[in-house]
């Protein structure tokens, strides 16, 4: 018997009591909330339960505080923020454990506000709840809600309060948000240190942790509230590398923009680059059939609704491309064929067209339009602290790689891209040799319009759908076209390339015009040298 009634026994005894007494009272506090014999009982018991501080009733005052507290079969349940279809919302039991409620088949169970029984909190009462708001936000379901709380937590040298922030850390799920909330431990524990090692062990683990505010917070500390010049002159050469990484993963970051930014410009050009090498037409309309594409894509969103989740965005890929093809093709059959190598005629009918077909869009469908992200699509790859990579534009680039290997398989490997090649070549000599150059010139153009309505079905990722999106790309497309060498693929993709990367460096040193601006006399300085591109065209245009 004497081994059990030794001291540690006897003190983890007490605490475990003390624990199953604080249990007790907020399970009473609670009923007196949901149930309460009089108001000022559920005055009292909410202001106990704010005293009490025990973080498995902070969902229930989380509930009170955002007027979200409901009962269910006698349960108390709340809402998330959003309905999730149909006006009904997930439910959540708040008390004595915060988890979703199913239903029978194991699915979220779904329900409208209507059918639930509100549990009405005076405002009075409410405002028991501002000074601890900022604690019970650490713990909600909202990612953004959580994010912001550290920020406003406050004294952290209060030990209750930072034994909850500890807490709200420990079960994080968010590595962006547990990221913020190491950084504000960390500091309060280096504000508070009183010893040196101590004081860079914290400044270590800031570091490591590497949050968006490690560098401020080191450099503030060091000027400030450093306990001895030492430990300030460390903290001041672990923010100055922080801020070398952030700057090295910056420049990945703009190397990535301009990789994205000229495979976007590639897909436009890849279509203009075939048109133009085999009719030498200067189609001024080109990037109206992108704005037919991105058009496909957001009426395949009405048509399939919010309920058919991504399948829409799967669907406006082959569409953007026959729909932008099909209109392509009939611009050429009453138009273009009748312009072949008349370059500043078709210059003028093709500027014509596309002021047509932009005028028709904003007639049918307004000035703005967005296309909703599908949700495979949404966030990004995180390869390091400060460097994501979005998934909409990786996907733009693995999209652009698909069309160019695509493209030069038709080209090369099919009889029709052999046919291509050769009236490129000579379309006299081709026509000799019994090849139909009308039939060729029709279905090239489909191919080019529709690889530029791809094209608008991918820029709908990164930009809202406007008549005159078109516009905003076309000059950067014959720069492209011209610049590589008219009718060329690599000269394409290279010059495509190229100019991204030029562009983002450029964004970086300058404004976005004046970038655009040293763009445009880069590539008149190199078309002095090399006037008809990197891959000059060996074939008739030339010849002419």
């Amino acid at each position: 018997m004497r081994h059990f009634l030794r001291p540690g026994w006897i003190l983890l005894f007490l605490l475990c009591s003390l624990r199953g007494r604080s249990q007790d009272s907020a399970s009473i506090y609670v009923n007196q909330i949901l149930q309460p014999s009089a108001d000022s009982v559920r005055t009292n018991a909410i202001h106990r339960l704010v005293a009490l501080r025990d973080p498995s009733t902070f969902p229930l005052l989380m509930a009170i505080n955002d007027k979200k507290l409901y009962l269910l079969d006698n349960k108390a349940v709340t809402t998330d923020s959003k309905p999730s279809g149909d006006g009904n919302y997930r439910l959540y039991t708040v008390y004595p454990t915060y988890q979703l409620l199913q239903n029978s088949s194991g699915q979220p169970l779904l329900l409208p506000p209507g059918k639930l029984t509100a549990v009405d909190i005076p405002r009075a009462d409410r405002l028991a709840l501002v000074g601890i708001a900022p604690l019970l936000n650490l713990f909600s379901n909202d990612v953004q809600k959580r994010m912001l709380a550290y920020s406003q937590v406050g004294n952290l040298q209060d030990q209750s309060t930072l034994q909850l922030v500890a807490a709200a850390v420990n079960r994080e799920t968010d590595e962006n948000v547990q990221r913020i909330g190491r950084e504000a431990l960390y500091a309060a524990r280096l504000y508070a240190a009183k010893d040196e090692t101590n004081a860079k062990v914290y400044i270590d683990s800031i570091a490591l942790n590497w949050s968006d505010n490690a560098a401020t917070l080191l450099t503030s500390y060091s000027k400030e509230k450093a306990f001895s010049p030492a430990a300030g002159s460390y903290a001041l050469a672990k923010a100055s590398r922080l801020e070398k990484k952030y700057d090295n993963l910056q420049r990945i970051q703009n190397l990535f923009s301009g990789l994205s930014l000229g495979s976007i410009l590639i897909l436009i050009a890849l279509g203009l680059s075939i048109v133009y090498g085999l009719a030498g037409i200067i189609n001024m309309a080109h990037g109206e059939f992108m704005m037919i594409g991105a058009y496909t894509t957001y009426c395949m969103q009405l048509v399939f609704g919010h309920q058919a989740g991504d399948w829409f965005y799967v669907a406006a890929l082959p569409l953007s491309f026959i729909s932008a093809g099909i209109m392509g093709l009939i611009l050429e059959r009453l138009v273009i064929r009748h312009l072949y190598s008349k370059p500043l005629e078709s210059l003028l009918a093709t500027w014509g067209i596309s002021l047509i077909l932009v005028q028709t869009a904003r007639l049918i469908f307004g000035d703005l339009t967005a296309v909703k992200t599908p949700q495979l699509l949404a966030g990004g790859w995180q390869v390091a602290p400060h460097l994501t990579l979005p998934y909409n534009r990786i996907f733009i680039i693995v999209l652009t790689l698909v069309m160019v290997l695509l493209t030069y398989l038709m080209l090369f490997k099919t009889k029709l891209g052999l046919q291509i090649r050769a009236v490129t070549q000579n379309r006299q000599m081709s026509a000799c040799l019994g090849v139909e150059t009308r039939q060729v010139a029709a279905l090239t153009f489909f191919i080019g319009s529709g690889l530029a309505g791809l094209a608008g079905c991918a820029i709908t990722l990164i930009g809202n759908v406007v008549p005159d999106m078109g516009q905003t790309y076309i000059v950067d497309s014959f720069l492209v076209v011209v610049t590589g060498g008219v009718g060329k693929l690599a000269g394409t993709i290279v010059s495509g390339l190229g100019i991204g990367f030029f562009t983002k460096i450029s964004e970086a040193f300058f404004q976005a015009v004046y970038g655009k601006v040293f763009i445009l006399l880069f590539i008149m300085l190199f078309m002095q040298y090399k006037p008809k591109g990197l891959f000059p065209d060996k074939g008739r245009i030339a010849e002419e």
